[in-house]
């Protein structure tokens, strides 16, 4: 089986549904309807695909770095 180079996802920043088009989300009955975020975690093995570290190598968030940039949280 092949993979592809880089996949894009969509991802609800809420529930972390995923889908392979755009859609709107959140299924929550309380929470306004909202987009998803755009997502490129990159190839297999890839350095976007780790939690972020300081300088140290501590970890600062436990979420990978393509979930990261996509919400805006760090720059690409």
């Amino acid at each position: 089986m092949e993979h592809p180079e880089s996949t894009i996802l969509y991802i609800c920043p809420t529930c972390f549904r995923v889908c392979e088009t755009e859609q709107e989300c959140h299924e929550h009955q309380m929470t306004a309807e909202h987009q998803m975020f755009a997502c490129n975690p990159g190839k297999l093995g890839d350095e976007r695909r780790k939690p972020v570290s300081d300088r140290f190598g501590k970890y600062v968030s436990r979420a990978p770095r393509w979930f990261l940039e996509a919400a805006g949280w760090i720059e690409d």
